[in-house]
């Protein structure tokens, strides 16, 4: 009677661990991801990082998460160029805004947290959040997007020379993935790598 006791406790235990791994799988789990940082009208902390690194060639990626092609264009950008060159003189901002569909702050961050994967954030890579898009907004009018629509889905290349001072400041080079503008300068990874290379290489790199 004793061992048909301690076998029929056996299997209770066994069953409760087994209830309590089933509950725990259906709970969400909890991301830790650090928030990126967030940017203001005046895009100051990009900028002071921008200025910062004065002195290395700069890219500049403005993308929606939820965006497809900003995604594959993002895919492109770390295979041709992120991977591609290993100089510490080589700078990358990633910053995420909310075009293609509406993002309130706290879901443009898990969106963008989702897809970080495809630019790893690193010592030569930061990630931003745009909530108001206001990096798309300022580049709009710099890249004459058509119809005073905000810029996304765009690859900025500068060079160590350039610096940020009331305005953001023009692109040395530039590519895109959108309507509107120019066909010849539709993004294209080989091209893009070239143009950074001849950037790193003005400075030795």
């Amino acid at each position: 009677m004793k061992i048909q006791r301690r076998k029929w406790h056996r299997k209770a235990a066994a069953l409760a661990v087994a209830a309590v791994i089933l509950l725990a799988g259906s709970v969400p789990a909890v991301s830790q991801d650090k928030p990126y940082p967030e940017l203001d009208q005046q895009l100051a902390t990009l900028r002071n990082q921008f200025n910062a690194d004065t002195g290395k060639v700069r890219v500049l990626f403005i993308g929606d998460p939820t965006c497809p092609p900003c995604r594959h264009g993002a895919s492109v950008i770390q295979q041709n160029v992120v991977s591609k060159f290993s100089s510490d003189k080589l700078a990358v901002y990633v910053v995420w805004v909310p075009l293609l569909n509406l993002q309130d702050p706290a879901t443009l961050q898990r969106h963008a947290h989702q897809y970080a994967s495809l630019i790893p954030q690193g010592p030569r890579v930061t990630h931003y959040s745009d909530p108001e898009a206001n990096s798309g907004k300022q580049y709009g009018s710099i890249l004459r997007v058509p119809y005073g629509s905000p810029a996304w889905d765009v690859y900025l290349g500068f060079s160590a020379d350039a610096r940020w001072g009331d305005t953001a400041p023009i692109p040395t080079y530039w590519e895109h993935q959108l309507g509107g503008l120019e066909s010849t300068r539709y993004l294209d990874g080989l091209r893009f790598a070239e143009e950074v290379r001849k950037l790193l290489a003005k400075i030795g790199q």
